[in-house]
């Protein structure tokens, strides 16, 4: 028993004194942690590619899914065109209708099928299945009426579109789970054609319905106007996303003398539909439109054949990637097992003294001494030199690092040298500027109280916005620069004074809109500053609105106390990760001190962030139905209640 415990301690010795240990040992220990990650992320990223595996086949599921929806649409869509070819208020004979109503029941039941068989559809798409199922339920009801003929032609031609469009919205939904770039262009481009098949469709129904009844109504004329721009624009957003390739297959199948007959008919009941039985033969009209339909659905074919394939061929790809990974992940173990033990004989006892005071530089002691030098901008920092003396190659590894640590050193003194230099210099030539501005723009006063032409005039007080904007642009790179504007207001303004002075400074004043603001008044340390904050702001909605929008600014009470002002325009809007980044972008900006500029598309937004950092204002961006609004809410303490304001 004494002889096993002499042995345990033995061992637990050689194991606690690791300075002792073999150097393969120690390559081992010091590898183990690398080799971990690298197994956990090779792991990560097979798992990775398996998973895009999977998405890709849930894709070609989709496509096929979508391909089911092309026998049931042209089902619906044979439907509607023979539920127009009858007598107004007469019905249709059974035995003509019958093998159109199996057909789409067919197809209606082989689309349920394959959508129980896919269960990758988001949330938007199960639900444009669920309209679509309430429609299809629907539609026996609907052809009872057609047959007995109690619904009219334009009647019926809505019920069978309606059907038809729920099938649009879901055909629409399914684009949307297309996530992956490589897909997503096919998917839309198939999408839009068949929104342009669906209009052809109609229009084939619409025209027969004239044809039956000898004339078409007024509003089934102005729809057709419509439907043909719907079809254009349809064509259009199709030749955007399809590839050359496809747009050249669309053209050299979409083409020949049937769909010329059919185009130019419809051309003829555009300009005088109020003779359409003189003008179009019915099996004319029928032969043409099918003709057009049959040609787009074989593109349509075309385009889902392709789109199954790049799904298959990504798929492949992943799967091929993931074996890969997997042999590298596999090699690289071995490889590092390798090169540990040749290595390790290699290794010194001072390495780790090396690895300790590197790490303890990179993380701790140079990030203090640069921080050290952006605040104080102080030049006598000692270089402590990494404890490893010795003159072999692992000491001038040790003296190398501390060449490039005082290096790092001396470039960032420089650069807080150069930062200090430059926002100096920025605030020097903004403030010779700004007294050249003003200078100017007393010039031009008095130049328009002296002058009596109109069209002179007129000229001097586009010169005075010209100055007025260069006037707030160098205040802007004084902000920037963080130093105080000179131009301030000694008494409280009122705030429907403040938002027309910030109308005043940008280029497009006159779209902007004034509104009722409440009868306060800013106090005067802030209002200059509120008034450049809404100037940027207003620069931005006119800039990014159609030119012959309106701005519209004007303020409201706001909750707890205080005021909100509120900028509305109607331009493109922003997404909204970056309605999310440029809020940020502007908290940022409130509470940096730093004095680090933004590059030049960010340095409105970071303007308006430095500004409302001064006085505790909140701005936030918010998206306006087709534009955008800007909130910019004042604290109580910059505003005070006055009594009504003039007109």
């Amino acid at each position: 028993m004494t002889g096993d415990n002499n042995g345990r301690v033995q061992w637990w010795s050689a194991v606690a004194d690791w300075r002792n240990w073999r150097l393969p040992v120690k390559l081992a220990a010091v590898l183990a942690v690398p080799v971990l990650v690298a197994v956990g992320a090779g792991v990560v990223q097979i798992r990775g590619y398996v998973k895009s595996a999977d998405n890709y086949a849930s894709m070609q599921r989709l496509v096929t899914l979508r391909a089911g929806l092309d026998p049931l649409i042209a089902s619906v869509q044979a439907e509607r065109a023979k539920a127009a070819q009858r007598p107004e208020g007469a019905g249709l004979p059974p035995a003509e209708f019958q093998n159109l109503v199996r057909g789409t029941d067919t197809a209606a039941a082989g689309v349920r099928n394959l959508m129980e068989r896919t269960t990758t559809l988001g949330e938007v798409a199960n639900a444009r299945f669920r309209d679509v199922i309430v429609q299809l339920d629907g539609l026996p009801q609907l052809r009872e009426r057609v047959l007995s003929g109690s619904v009219d032609l334009e009647g019926g031609i809505g019920g069978y579109t309606v059907v038809l469009r729920a099938l649009m919205d879901f055909d629409l939904a399914m684009v949307g789970d297309f996530g992956d770039p490589a897909l997503s262009g096919t998917a839309t481009a198939l999408h839009n054609l068949a929104m342009a098949g669906e209009q052809v469709s109609w229009q084939h129904a619409t025209v027969l319905a004239g044809i039956s009844r000898g004339r078409l109504l007024e509003s089934e004329d102005t729809a057709l106007e419509q439907s043909y721009t719907r079809q254009q624009d349809k064509l259009a957003d199709f030749s955007a996303v399809a590839t050359p390739q496809q747009q050249a297959d669309y053209r050299s199948t979409v083409a020949g003398q049937e769909v010329d007959l059919r185009n130019s008919l419809f051309q003829q009941i555009r300009t005088n539909a109020g003779a359409v039985r003189s003008l179009v033969q019915a099996d004319a009209w029928n032969s043409g439109s099918e003709a057009t339909s049959k040609q787009i659905g074989v593109v349509l074919r075309s385009l889902e054949n392709q789109l199954s394939a790049s799904a298959a061929r990504l798929q492949d790809t992943t799967s091929d990637r993931a074996g890969a990974a997997a042999v590298i992940l596999l090699a690289s173990l071995f490889a590092a097992a390798a090169v540990g033990y040749v290595v390790g004989s290699y290794l010194l006892r001072s390495l780790r003294a090396l690895r300790t005071a590197a790490l303890d530089v990179a993380e701790h002691r140079l990030p203090t001494l640069v921080a050290q030098l952006r605040e104080n901008a102080a030049h006598d920092v000692t270089v402590e030199p990494v404890p490893v003396h010795t003159k072999e190659e692992l000491g001038q590894v040790a003296r190398a690092f501390d060449a490039v640590h005082r290096q790092a050193v001396s470039s960032a003194a420089e650069q807080a040298d150069l930062r200090t230099g430059m926002r100096n210099a920025f605030i020097n030539l903004s403030r010779r500027s700004q007294g050249l501005v003003e200078r100017q723009l007393k010039l031009m006063e008095e130049l328009e109280r002296q002058e009596e032409n109109p069209e002179q005039l007129a000229n001097l007080f586009k010169l005075d916005n010209l100055a007025t904007r260069m006037r707030r642009n160098n205040e802007n790179l004084m902000v920037l620069s963080g130093s105080d504007v000179a131009r301030r207001f000694t008494r409280p303004v009122p705030l429907g004074d403040v938002l027309r002075a910030a109308a005043s400074e940008i280029e497009q004043y006159q779209r902007v809109v004034v509104q009722t603001t409440p009868a306060v008044e800013v106090v005067g340390y802030a209002a200059g500053d509120l008034v450049r904050l809404v100037a940027e702001l207003l620069d931005n909605a006119t800039t990014f609105s159609p030119p012959r929008t309106q701005v519209v600014v004007g303020g409201r009470p706001r909750p707890g106390g205080g005021v909100l002002i509120d900028v509305v325009d109607l331009g493109v809007g922003m997404s909204e990760e970056d309605l999310a980044q440029a809020n940020r972008r502007i908290t940022l900006a409130a509470s940096e001190d730093s004095g680090e500029l933004p590059v030049s598309r960010q340095l409105g937004l970071y303007v308006v962030g430095r500004l409302a950092g001064r006085h505790g204002i909140d701005v936030s961006l918010r998206e306006q139905g087709d534009g955008l609004r800007a909130v910019v809410g004042l604290p109580a303490e910059l505003v005070r209640a006055v009594g009504p304001l003039s007109a």
